[in-house]
């Protein structure tokens, strides 16, 4: 596996039903009492989208195209994709957590 910059994404199979994605963060946080400096999330599911709503809003007839992040709401996603206590994520450094938003932007998004 060909290894990402500091605070990249990286998309893992961890088995071969569920891909993860793996961001290295710049600072660690503190979860459950430990540490965790690789936030791994899984992929989004019709569900999550449900219970949290679309943390990012599209405007696809803006000049130029334009993309918000409802933080509230992606810092919701963020937790319930990697288990992370929501209280945990919003600790998060904000080069982190704005990194993890756009990693996980083109979930919420038409496709092309």
């Amino acid at each position: 596996m060909v290894k990402q910059p500091r605070g990249g994404p990286q998309v893992e199979a961890e088995d071969e039903e569920e891909e993860r994605i793996e961001y290295q963060l710049t600072e660690p946080i503190n979860a459950y009492g430990e540490d965790v400096k690789v936030l791994k999330l899984r992929m989004p599911t019709g569900s999550d989208l449900i219970r949290v709503g679309n943390p990012v809003a599209f405007y696809p007839n803006a000049d130029p195209v334009k993309i918000e992040h409802d933080m509230p709401k992606m810092v919701q996603m963020i937790a319930r994709l990697s288990g992370v206590p929501s209280s945990s994520v919003e600790r998060m450094n904000p080069r982190d957590l704005i990194g993890v938003a756009w990693v996980l932007s083109p979930f919420f998004i038409p496709a092309p």
